[in-house]
Parts: C-alpha cells; sequence; structure tokens
C-alpha cells in the first residue's frame, strides 16, 4: 500500500523531464571493443505520450555467430545499412535534455553508447542527467546474495550450525537447487559453469574467447579481431597471438590456444562438444 491507502499497482513513474529508455543490440561484450548492430529508443514525455525511434546499423566489423544467437541480426542484415555516424548527431539531439534508462545500462549500454559518440566526434554528456538502471533496481527487489539463493532454491532460512563444513553444505544445496529448478540448467560441472557465463557449444575455451563458426572453423570471439578466422590472424597479425599467449589477463586454456595457433596447431572441433550444453 502507498502512504495514501492507493493500492501498488495505481503507481507509475513520476516524470519531470523526457527519459529515453534504451535497448542496447552489440557485436560483443566489452564496450571498448564492441560496436552497436541495433539501438531503440522509448522516449516518454512527463505528459505520458511515447515516442519510438529504433535504428539497425552496420557496425564495420563482424558480428560474431554468438552475439546473431542472441540479438538475431547477421553480417548479411547490416551490409546495406548505415554506419553508426550517420545517426549519431540526430540521435544525440534526440536524447537532449533527457534522463536515461535501461536494463544493465550503467555497466554495459551508456558506456557503449557513449564510446560511439566519441569514436564518431560528437559531443554526449550525461553528467547532469539521472541514469536510472532497471537491473539494479531488480537486484534491490530481489537481493542476490547466499541467504535469498537458499530461500529460492531450497527453502527456507540457510542452516547455521557449528558443522565447520555447514557453508559449503549450503552452497552445494544451492547448486541442486539450481539444477532442479529448471531442464535448461546443465547438470555437469563443466557445462554449467559454461551456462552460468553465458556461453554455449559454440565456445572451445572456458570462457568464450575462441568460439566455433557454423562451419567449424576457429574464431577469435574478443579484442580487434573478433570475428575473424583464427588461421587468418595467424596469417595476418602473428605477433597479437604471442601477446596473447603470453598476457596474464588471459586464462591458462585461453592461452595455450593462442600459443598453439602460433605455434601452427589449430583446434580441431571433435564430434562431442555438443555435450556442453
Amino acid at each position: 500500500m502507498t502512504e495514501n491507502g492507493a493500492n501498488n499497482t495505481e503507481r507509475s513513474l513520476e516524470l519531470s523531464r523526457p527519459l529515453a529508455v534504451l535497448d542496447v543490440q552489440s557485436t560483443g561484450l566489452d564496450p571498448s571493443n564492441a560496436r552497436i548492430v541495433k539501438l531503440s529508443v522509448l522516449k516518454v514525455d512527463p505528459d505520458g505520450s511515447e515516442h519510438v525511434k529504433s535504428v539497425v546499423v552496420n557496425p564495420g566489423i563482424p558480428i560474431p555467430p554468438g552475439a546473431t544467437q542472441v540479438h538475431g541480426i547477421s553480417d548479411l542484415d547490416v551490409m546495406d545499412m548505415p554506419v553508426f555516424r550517420s545517426y549519431a548527431r540526430a540521435l544525440a539531439d534526440h536524447l537532449e535534455g533527457c534522463d536515461i534508462a535501461g536494463f544493465g545500462i550503467e555497466r554495459f549500454g551508456l558506456p557503449l553508447l557513449e564510446a560511439e559518440f566519441e569514436r564518431n566526434g560528437v559531443g554526449f554528456d550525461v553528467s547532469d542527467r539521472t541514469v536510472v538502471d532497471a537491473m539494479t533496481v531488480f537486484h534491490r527487489l530481489e537481493p542476490r546474495n547466499l541467504a535469498s539463493a537458499y530461500s529460492r532454491f531450497v527453502g527456507g532460512r540457510k542452516p547455521d550450525t557449528d558443522d565447520d563444513a555447514q557453508g559449503a553444505r549450503n552452497v552445494f544445496a544451492i547448486l541442486e537447487g539450481e539444477v532442479r529448478s529448471s531442464t535448461a540448467v546443465p547438470v555437469g560441472p563443466t557445462a554449467l559453469a559454461a551456462y552460468a557465463k553465458g556461453i554455449d557449444h559454440t565456445a572451445i575455451d572456458g570462457e568464450g574467447k575462441f568460439v566455433w563458426s557454423e562451419e567449424g572453423d576457429a574464431l577469435v570471439n574478443f579484442g580487434k579481431h573478433r570475428g575473424e578466422r583464427l588461421i587468418e590472424v595467424v596469417g595476418n597479425d602473428l605477433p597479437y597471438l604471442k601477446w596473447v599467449a603470453g598476457s596474464d589477463d588471459f586464462d591458462t586454456e585461453v592461452r595455450k590456444i593462442a600459443e598453439s595457433a602460433a605455434d601452427g596447431y589449430l583446434p580441431e572441433r571433435s564430434g562431442d562438444d555438443d555435450s556442453m550444453v
């Protein structure tokens, strides 16, 4: 109930200036390297009127298969589309004076949009605006901690005993409950770890830095060569692979794949790769 006794369903956002709700689809998950593929803006005025603008753009780099699986947009779909620069100025004007909202907007969508504007020389300052992340609000309403996970997937309050292993038992009970909660959740630890990271059967390594194409070729799925065939990177930028192989920024599996490729040994896809999911 609200303070005046009205039912919660009657409450709605109270806007003092336009709110631009953004939905951003991209080539990847790193705002510093990714490019926008599709941008939709729902602009809601204080009087409740709505304005919708949605554009598909050519990102200027290949769209990795994993990204296409998420948003359904392929290289062929954007081949004849304008680049972001074509819309940048008009988009900045459209967003002028608006507060910004989105789901996960603070960590990804907004940093990516700001990077696109900067690359194209268009000023876009949000320092004087309110940014509302619906995901952050959701996490406040649905706490993401051990106690809440236990309550949801096991039931009741998590036990607190003198058993030295009780904390570990609680985590194991949560994992079992998560597996029981949906047939979409894998039952094997390797597949479950990949599922938690959003990695599917196309992943070659545990982080999805290298993935399989539909044709069975190994693709680079990060950095400046994202979307390129690994064999092409071997031929065109061998120092890059050697840098990856020796960098502590990548896990051991990724470094080994890069090192082997630099030595002339590319990953070979086995017949049971689909077993990850």
